[in-house]
């Protein structure tokens, strides 16, 4: 069974009329937003998001699977989206990994 805990790294969603960003750190929190805030309940993008949510919180799906629902989703009707990082590695441990690279939107 897949664990449904934390992304590996969150999302800032901006929604329009919303001053502030959103944080999703999860796949809880995103189904939430889809269910009680997202600005279009309707289309493939946010369809699949809504049941790759389900898949995970089922355990059949792998919790970045639902990140990435919702990441389609912001971008098939133009809502921004930055990714998150909630921890901030020392100095040393970037140089022994190698850079990181993110995405926002």
């Amino acid at each position: 069974m897949v664990s449904t805990g934390d992304w590996t790294f969150g999302l800032e969603i901006w929604l329009p009329g919303v001053p502030n960003p959103i944080d999703i750190r999860g796949t809880d929190e995103a189904s939430a937003l889809l269910a009680d805030k997202w600005p279009v309940t309707f289309g493939s993008a946010f369809e699949r998001a809504l049941s790759v949510c389900a898949a995970v919180l089922d355990g059949t799906m792998h919790p970045d699977s639902a990140k990435r629902a919702l990441i389609d989703a912001a971008e098939a009707i133009g809502v921004s989206w930055m990714d998150r990082v909630y921890h901030v590695p020392a100095r040393s441990e970037v140089f022994a990994r190698g850079p990181s690279i993110s995405r926002s939107h």
